[in-house]
This record gives structure tokens, C-alpha cells and sequence, in this order.
């Protein structure tokens, strides 16, 4: 009898001592885990609703489609899971874990990257984004699935299994412990980042040409799959092409992809890159991405699509959606705290939308034709420029002041001068 007690002793304190490993691996991973998973995620998982649309796509998605702005437009409730440089066959899989959490009625895909990728690797995955991807794939806890999607995507990548056991390739991370990781930074975008930010792009101007060309990629066998396990669970599909300062071979991508929707499936391209709703002069933040004023312009036009081909979701005085607007409030706040000392331009662009309102006090005169007259023109429904005796206050001879208000309250919210 003794015996035996010692022998369940013993294995009860290997049992005890084999959960409380786990619990410490699975707590140092999570630890060790870079902070942008938590903080493009968290609010996904946190939810008390279902998410009707999500966003799909490139850092183009990731960085233009902001949900709390189509929230605020249109009362539509998105859900970006965008990322740079993602690919169609990542967004096949992803869309699949992610909807035994939701279950979305429209899934909006901007397709730049589909033919413009086509030929990086083994076609499914940028081999020089893996970070990237890495955020994509380690919010989900392992399953068949994400096993299956590991397998398959990084096929030919010899470390492809630390996709699966994120411990693996953090372990090491010691070193790079920073704040971050005690206390995670709270970003309420709804997995979006709206850019601050411009690019000269002077010179630069749309252009509906395009020449669609054959297209031999892996990545339209995965579209297939992708259109056809939406059709099969009833969920519509609208794929775009986000603006940026595109190239003729962008244009011919997305004519090319137009052409395809087109003749195989039957689907429409919604092509903003059309529309003429950017302006070049102050919404361009780099070569291939738009900042926050053309990110807001473009968020409106495509909720205003979707509210108007889809009319049942729109949520704004629906109950049951009243945390979003809670969510909005903490938004608002969020924009508030980017304000920033010395960067007029980007404290100007941040007026974009309705929350704001900006009086600046100029007392010297400005050049229409910089970014800054460009600015004073793009915002002229969210900023009055008053001559400088006006100011309440002294403004330095060839300077400025600019205050924000905030239209919830009513109350100056920033405050900066030169």
C-alpha cells in the first residue's frame, strides 16, 4: 500500500510539474511574442459583436482601409486584417480561422500584390516578409487547420514549423525585451494603421489606361478556392484596388485582374484607383501607400459602396452595436494623442474626417503652391486660417499658432506655434 501511495505521489507531482511547463512556456511565449499581435488583434477577439465586413489585402488595405472611420461614415462594422505584403493564398487560409470567430456577410480583398507578386518565391508568400506574416498566423492557437496552411504556404521555407510553435523562434528574444511588453500600447484602429506623413508627388495623375495580360500565377488556383468556400457559406466577395501613385504595370495588374473576375467568376473589380477622389499633392505618404487624408477620403467612398449595395449592414442605431460607438470615443482620444509639437502638416492632415476642427493663426503669407497651401486648400471644411491679429494670443512676427478642437466638447485639445 505504501508503495503504491509513493507511486501516485510521484506521478501526480510529474503531472503537476508537466501542466505548470506548459503554462510557463505558453506564458514566456506570449511574454516573448512581439507587442503588434496583441495590438492589431485584441480589439477582434475583445468584441461583443460580429464583424459583418473584413478587410483583407497588403499594407494598401492595412494602411487605408481604417474600420472606425467607415464606422463613423457610414455605420458599417469592419474588421481590417490586413498586412504588408500578404499574399491571395495567405488570405484563403486566414479568412478560414478567422471565421470560427466571426461570421462576416462581405469580405473586401485589394488585390495589389496578386500579379505584382506573382513571381517572388514559390508565388504564395514574400520569403522577405515572414515577420509580417508572422502576425498574421500567431493569433491563432494551433489547430488542422493552421497545420494545413503552415504546410502549405511556406512549402518551401526549412523552418517553416516556428509558424506553428511561435516559442521556437522567440525564445531568444530576451534581449530585445522593451516596454512594450510590460504594457502593451493600446491602438484602437480595429486592426488598421493609418500613416502620417507625405510624398512628393508632384507630376503624378491617375489614369484609367490599362492592358490586361495573360496571367500564369499559383495564385489563381487559390482564388478559386477562395470565391468558391465563400460562395458555398453564402458570404459575398468585393475586390478593389486601394489608390496610390500606381505604375503602368499596376494599372496593367489591376486590368488584368478586372479581365479575370470578369470573364471567370462573374465579379466586378471596384477599381478606385478610377474614381478621382485622391489628391496626389497632399495624400500621397510614399511611392505605393496614401497617408491619412487620402486613407479617410478613400474609407468613406468604399463604405459608402458597401452601405449603399448592402443597405441591411448598416449598424449605427442598432442597439446592439453601441460599443462600437464606446470604441470610436477611445479612437478619438487615440487621434488626439499623435498630435505632435513642430509638425504642422502632420497635425494638419489629422484634421481629416469630422472630429476636429483646426484655427490656424498665420502672420506671414504662404505660398499656395507648397504643402502647405495645399493643405489649407485640402482641409478647408475642417480648418479656418485667420490673419494674425485675431489670435488670442501673440503670434511670433513670420510664424503661426494652431489649436484643434475637439467636437465632442467643444474643447482645445492641441495647442502648437512657431
Amino acid at each position: 500500500m505504501a508503495d503504491r501511495k509513493k507511486t501516485l505521489w510521484r506521478c501526480g507531482c510529474v503531472l503537476v510539474f508537466a501542466v505548470l511547463l506548459a503554462l510557463s512556456i505558453h506564458a514566456a511565449a506570449r511574454f516573448l511574442d512581439k507587442t503588434d499581435v496583441d495590438e492589431k488583434y485584441k480589439q477582434f477577439f475583445a468584441s461583443d459583436t460580429d464583424f459583418d465586413v473584413i478587410v483583407m489585402g497588403t499594407s494598401h488595405a492595412y494602411n487605408t482601409i481604417l474600420p472606425q472611420e467607415m464606422w463613423r461614415a457610414c455605420g458599417i462594422a469592419s474588421y481590417n486584417w490586413g498586412q504588408g505584403n500578404c499574399t491571395l493564398p495567405e488570405d484563403y487560409y486566414i479568412l478560414q480561422l478567422l471565421s470560427c470567430y466571426t461570421d462576416p456577410k462581405l469580405v473586401v480583398i485589394d488585390l495589389f500584390g496578386f500579379v505584382e507578386f506573382s513571381e517572388v518565391g514559390n508565388g504564395k508568400y514574400r520569403p522577405d516578409s515572414r515577420d509580417m506574416q508572422r502576425v498574421q498566423f500567431d493569433v491563432f492557437p494551433l489547430s488542422g487547420l493552421k497545420i494545413e496552411a503552415v504546410r502549405d504556404i511556406f512549402d518551401d521555407y526549412e523552418k517553416r514549423y516556428d509558424f506553428l510553435f511561435p516559442f521556437a523562434m522567440y525564445h531568444s528574444r530576451w534581449s530585445e525585451i522593451k516596454k512594450d511588453n510590460f504594457l502593451p500600447r493600446d491602438i484602437p484602429q480595429k486592426g488598421a494603421a493609418f500613416v502620417l506623413g507625405f510624398y512628393d508627388a508632384e507630376g503624378y495623375t491617375e489614369s484609367a489606361d490599362g492592358t490586361a495580360r495573360e496571367l500564369h500565377t499559383v495564385n489563381v488556383e487559390y482564388l478559386d478556392k477562395l470565391i468558391g468556400w465563400c460562395r458555398e457559406r453564402g458570404i459575398d466577395l468585393l475586390f478593389t484596388y486601394v489608390p496610390f501613385t500606381a505604375t503602368q504595370e499596376n494599372r496593367d495588374a489591376a486590368a488584368t485582374m478586372e479581365k479575370l473576375l470578369g470573364e471567370k467568376y462573374g465579379l466586378p473589380l471596384y477599381n478606385m484607383m478610377n474614381l478621382g477622389i485622391v489628391d496626389y499633392s497632399t495624400d500621397a505618404y510614399d511611392s505605393s501607400h496614401i497617408n491619412f487624408i487620402g486613407a479617410v477620403t478613400v474609407t468613406e467612398t468604399l463604405g459608402q459602396f458597401i452601405a449603399e449595395s448592402y443597405p441591411e449592414l448598416v449598424r449605427r442605431d442598432d442597439p446592439a452595436y453601441a460599443s462600437w460607438d464606446r470604441d470610436y470615443e477611445k479612437y478619438v482620444d487615440y487621434k488626439i494623442s499623435r498630435f505632435e509639437s513642430g509638425k504642422i502638416c502632420n497635425n494638419l492632415s489629422l484634421l481629416a474626417g469630422s472630429d476636429f476642427h483646426g484655427d490656424l493663426y498665420y502672420s506671414a503669407e504662404y505660398d499656395p503652391d507648397t504643402l502647405l497651401g495645399n493643405l489649407l486648400r485640402r482641409l478647408d471644411d475642417q480648418l479656418t486660417v485667420h490673419p494674425a491679429s485675431e489670435s488670442p494670443e501673440p503670434v511670433p512676427a513670420g510664424g503661426w499658432i494652431l489649436t484643434v478642437t475637439d467636437l465632442r466638447s467643444g474643447e482645445i485639445v492641441f495647442r502648437d506655434g512657431n
